[in-house]
């Protein structure tokens, strides 16, 4: 190495190099630059550990160019003998030291000069050497630039190191080791515009059903391994081309290109056979079931947050239809508009004042006199007129409004029993109040309840509750029934037959009643099946001395069938449709015979 420049113009070109430190480009160049003011032919960036067997170049330049980075074994080269602190040099005939050097014979290397790059800590992170096909003539000089040199890309390297370790807490999910939901969205923000390899981008978002009672149940370091045991499968089973995040708590997320609807929809078919099998975890087995909501769009024309805004909307009405697979079509989005417009309109009735109850008759079908009713929760609308409650119960459930519902309830149920008590009525037998399973999940529900009943007794009210609700979380809704049982109130099991029907449970439910679902009093006495079906509900409630209530009867024939059958009570069009209290108080409280 014969300097091309003074000592003093050597150290100001490498301090003027050094200034371009953090930039993307400052390695490449500073490999040029230090191999023209050496004037050497060779000089490489690698890294390499101190426990290293090859080494990765990051930079390499080498007969006037930059050169394309290769990874090359150690053992039997001059690199390998680079130490942990000092630098190594071969003046000449490095060659004749090290004959196996494949590399070094075919470049005719004469000289080799090695610095170790070494971290804050003082551990080796690479090497930076030069070399030449002379003899080295200022080798003083050579190991002080390097040195120098050395020590800037070691600082570089370590700050690469550290923001790599930065990304990764930053985009990887500690549970599942999946990318995160940062690392997603910054995934569609960044997927290429035109992918030739396929039309278009599909995404599918997958929902763990009722996720959260598995962590309520059996902790969240369980969930956290049934997590990590479906990431662990989805990452096995599908294929490579596939991207698999995780997007929230129970949701994971799926990109992969396709070329049509069909396809995507296969892939997702593919997910759901996954799920047919359980997962052992803790010594147990869960069996899971998902809903998957999937959108794409053309590869040319992605836009990332709307392709994440359609599958999420299809998500929704795969859910809101009672699970499945859902391919985002416009109408859902239109369908989602006007749910979110009719979820506002309630939440104004609501706490407006707007929502009324009105109550249904419950008939004793021996005497025929009065034995109870049921209040139910109803919306006028200025605009739309009458609300059905099928439509805005379902939002209140999936938007968490039944907690704040169903304290409404109870306290103007509880107000107009006061009010009608004032006025000197009395109604025989208990006000039939619906709690739904949100209300169970609330620990504040027995303290409400207490609140909200305050000026009447509980054993005036009745609590109703499909037997398939309190399956979702049967431990926590006996606790929960068994506290307000104590405190007076009763518990009636509503549309039994329709749900799981655990005669294990059913004998724990602590209920005193059993509704008898309209679906199967529609048909009888004509249907057969039904009819079984009723005799065996009734048998089964006289069996626990349970009291036993008929919803939808429409019929004398049906009201006249049911008494011989040992039905105690029943209710419908029959005998009245749900109306405004002052109305049920003129035509209901007072003893009233069966209108054949």
């Amino acid at each position: 190495m014969q300097a091309r420049f003074s000592t003093e113009e050597i150290f100001r070109q490498l301090a003027d190099v050094l200034t371009q430190s953090g930039y993307p480009d400052f390695l490449p160049t500073l490999v040029q630059r230090l191999a023209e003011i050496l004037n050497v032919e060779y000089c490489l960036i690698a890294e390499a550990t101190a426990t290293s067997t090859e080494a990765r170049t990051i930079a390499l330049w080498g007969q006037g160019q930059l050169l394309d980075n290769i990874t090359y074994p150690l053992k039997g080269t001059p690199c390998e003998t680079v130490p942990e602190r000092e630098p190594c040099v071969y003046a000449q005939g490095v060659c004749q030291v090290f004959p196996d050097d494949v590399l070094l014979v075919d470049l005719k290397v004469e000289s080799y000069l090695g610095m170790p790059i070494l971290n804050t800590s003082g551990q080796k992170l690479g090497i930076l050497s030069i070399m030449a096909t002379k003899p080295l003539q200022m080798p003083e000089i050579g190991r002080e630039v390097l040195r120098i040199a050395a020590a800037q890309v070691g600082a570089e390297l370590e700050r690469t190191q550290s923001e790599r370790f930065i990304r990764k807490l930053t985009y990887r999910d500690n549970v599942t080791q999946l990318p995160n939901r940062a690392h997603l969205l910054e995934k569609l923000q960044n997927w290429p515009k035109a992918d030739v390899s396929k039309a278009a981008l599909g995404l599918a978002l997958i929902d763990i059903s009722r996720f959260k009672e598995l962590n309520d149940l059996f902790s969240f370091k369980v969930g956290d391994e049934l997590l990590a045991a479906v990431a662990g499968r989805l990452r096995q089973d599908l294929p490579e081309s596939c991207y698999l995040a995780r997007y929230s708590a129970d949701q994971f997320a799926l990109l992969s290109p396709v070329y049509s609807v069909r396809e995507l929809e296969q892939l997702c078919r593919q997910v759901q056979k996954l799920f047919m099998w359980p997962f052992h975890c803790a010594g147990k087995d869960f069996a899971l079931h998902v809903n998957l909501g999937c959108a794409l769009v053309a590869s040319d024309e992605l836009n990332g947050p709307e392709l994440l805004r359609f599958a999420s909307i299809a998500l929704a009405e795969a859910k809101s239809s009672g699970g499945g697979l859902k391919v985002f079509e416009p109408s859902m989005s239109q369908a989602l508009s006007q749910r979110q417009i009719v979820l506002e309109r309630f939440m104004l009735a609501l706490r407006s004042g707007k929502l009324s109850l009105h109550y249904q008759p419950q008939i004793d079908l021996a005497s025929c006199l009065l034995s109870g009713a049921e209040a139910l929760c109803r919306w006028y609308d200025e605009e739309w007129g009458w609300v059905r409650p099928d439509t805005f119960i379902p939002l209140a459930e999936e938007r968490g409004l039944m907690p704040e519902l169903g304290n409404w309830v109870m306290q103007t149920a509880c107000r107009q029993l006061n009010l009608w008590q004032q006025r000197g009525y009395r109604l025989p037998g208990r006000l039939s109040v619906n709690v739904s399973a949100r209300q169970l999940d609330n620990e504040q529900l027995v303290s409400d309840f207490a609140t909200c009943s305050s000026g009447i007794t509980p054993t005036q009210i009745e609590l109703e509750v499909t037997e398939s609700l309190i399956m979702q979380n049967a431990e926590r809704s006996l606790r929960q029934m068994a506290e307000l049982e104590a405190m007076g109130f009763s518990w009636a099991i509503d549309d039994f037959g329709t749900g799981y029907s655990s005669l294990a449970y059913l004998t724990r439910f602590r209920a005193s009643t059993l509704k008898i679902d309209r679906a199967f009093i529609n048909n009888i006495p004509g249907d057969h099946h039904h009819n079984m079906v009723v005799k065996t509900i009734l048998a089964m409630a006289k069996s626990l001395d349970m009291l036993t209530i008929a919803e939808g009867v429409e019929t004398a024939e049906q009201a006249a069938y049911l008494l011989q059958l040992g039905c105690a009570r029943a209710q419908g069009y029959h005998f009245g449709k749900p109306v405004p209290a002052d109305e049920f108080a003129e035509r209901w409280l007072k003893p009233l015979a069966v209108k054949s």
